[in-house]
């Protein structure tokens, strides 16, 4: 999702606060739309809700992060809901339960140095439930305060925009990731598809984004449910810390 989002303005500014604070929740963005268009929600055959973050704090990086998923709301409602409602084959008739997804998140670490925020969707469509997260983990401090960082970023493999760097934090994870893939595959701990392969396996994940820190201050890399293995088996974790990941490519 974030992919998508084109945020310029307050979220270009490089912030210098050596002392910023953690912020804490304070309130949510809150919306839900209605489809067909005028429907209610007991007349709706499909209804979009969502619940975005906001934080307390005169500091810049408060409005920042704030300003970052006020646009995030905003692009849900005009492109991202009616392109999602577009997309369906057909709306559940009279009477059958209606189709819906929700949209909610959760504050996985918040410190002085860091705001991590997961995204979690949950669509409902006929029979089938899915769940699939996407990522949000924000500087609060040094030259990027404000701003959302890259795996890369959060490594401290770079000062700034830098392929190589982002090359040497993906294939790093990419490499690590995979190695437990396969002995979980050896040992049949989960039910990943039989014929799945690194390529399908890369084509999955995207190490740069797919990531958020829980609170230990571990990098938890996520793959989507149903995308390398069965849909039981839920969205995948991994994580991984930070000296982990640095001892591994000779940093730590």
């Amino acid at each position: 999702m974030k992919r998508l989002l084109c945020i310029t303005g307050v979220l270009l500014l490089l912030f210098n606060s050596a002392s910023a604070q953690a912020v804490l929740v304070e309130a949510s963005l809150r919306g839900e739309v209605f489809y067909p268009q005028g429907s209610t929600a007991d007349t709706a055959s499909f209804a979009y809700s969502y619940r975005l973050p906001q934080f307390t704090g005169e500091q810049l990086q408060s409005e920042a992060i704030n300003a970052y998923f006020a646009a995030y709301a905003a692009q849900l409602v005009g492109t991202v809901i009616p392109q999602k409602a577009a997309e369906l084959d057909s709306l559940p008739a009279a009477g059958e339960p209606a189709y819906s997804v929700g949209l909610d998140y959760s504050v996985t670490e918040s410190t002085a140095d860091y705001l991590s925020v997961l995204l979690i969707s949950q669509e409902f469509l006929g029979n089938t439930l899915m769940e699939s997260w996407s990522s949000v983990v924000f500087a609060l401090n040094g030259i990027y305060a404000g701003q959302p960082i890259t795996l890369s970023q959060a490594m401290g493999l770079e000062q700034a925009a830098d392929e190589s760097a982002q090359d040497t934090a993906s294939e790093l994870v990419y490499g690590l990731v995979w190695q437990i893939v396969l002995y979980e595959i050896g040992a049949m701990q989960k039910a990943y598809f039989p014929d799945v392969t690194e390529a399908d396996f890369r084509r999955a994940f995207t190490p740069e984004s797919d990531f958020y820190f829980d609170e230990n201050g571990n990098f938890v890399f996520f793959i989507q449910a149903g995308t390398i293995a069965g849909e039981v088996e839920g969205v995948l974790t991994f994580p991984f810390s930070l000296a982990e990941l640095l001892s591994a490519i000779g940093k730590g």
